[in-house]
């Protein structure tokens, strides 16, 4: 799987026109993790690491894994509208109410970091698409 993602940053780096350096700067790495990606060197690219990469080079995790061929980052959802979103996340609602309280709170930190995690990722974009359809700041002081 290594072997895919540094074949797949370095060819969509070429691609977009980007030097290592650019893409280190743009996705927070530096430029030897962005060589040592490349070169199939780095046998246990972090999740962080992956997710960084896609964001800077306007592709999907997945496609860096190897798990889709396709480069595009899919429009995003509307959570509030979309059937089958909102099925899913009612089926999580209903699972998460059968936990324990104490797990339940465990889990609900889990999805605020989370979401923050994409908050702080969605800053660094030129336009932050609204992926959640919600305002996080209601829930900040939940924590």
């Amino acid at each position: 799987m290594v072997r895919v993602i540094g074949e797949r940053v370095r060819v969509l780096r070429q691609v977009r026109g980007l030097s290592q350096g650019r893409l280190a700067a743009k996705s927070g790495l530096n430029a030897a993790q962005i060589w040592r990606v490349e070169r199939d060197d780095r046998p246990g690219v972090q999740a962080v690491a992956v997710g960084q990469l896609a964001a800077a080079l306007d592709t999907t995790s997945d496609y860096l894994l190897g798990l889709t061929s396709d480069p595009t980052v899919p429009p995003p959802v509307d959570w509030r509208t979309d059937p089958a979103h909102l099925l899913r996340l009612q089926r999580l609602i209903e699972r998460l109410v059968r936990l324990p309280p104490e797990r339940q709170e465990r889990v609900m930190d889990a999805v605020l970091t989370l979401v923050e995690v994409s908050e702080v990722v969605n800053a660094h974009e030129v336009e932050a698409p609204d992926l959640f359809g919600v305002d996080p700041a209601p829930f900040a002081g939940d924590r």
